[in-house]
């Protein structure tokens, strides 16, 4: 398995290829806009719904750790080197799945922030 400075390096080279294709900020910013507003208008309960299910998965996922459902489920199987994989695994896990959250988290806080924003300035 790779290590967390290892998926740093390959999230910041996913950034960097986006970068190379969009290398205005505020045009990416208005691309991630356009992007979430076809969503929100999207007749695909689905799409809307996919990235806070990403929400609802991984709390899942953490509260099945909290009741012990992982290791209760993996020791009734053989061998004691598939949990050792499975808690290596679970922290590869929570370690994206916190990043994803704290991404989505920051972007909804700049949507709203943005749309009161235009709010304000129309009204004045």
């Amino acid at each position: 398995m790779f290590g967390k400075k290892v998926a740093g390096e390959i999230a910041n080279k996913s950034l960097d290829i986006v970068d190379k294709f969009i290398p205005d900020k505020d045009k990416k910013q208005d691309i991630a806009s356009e992007v979430v507003q076809n969503e929100l208008v999207s007749g695909s309960a689905f799409v809307r719904n996919a990235r806070p299910m990403i929400i609802y998965v991984g709390l899942f996922v953490i509260l099945s750790e909290v009741f012990g459902l992982r290791l209760s489920i993996l020791s009734r199987l053989e061998g004691e080197n598939i949990i050792k994989h499975s808690t290596a695994l679970m922290e590869y896990f929570l370690f994206t799945w916190s990043g994803v959250v704290s991404v989505y988290i920051g972007g909804r806080t700049v949507e709203k922030a943005k749309m009161r924003f235009m709010k304000r300035s129309k009204k004045g």
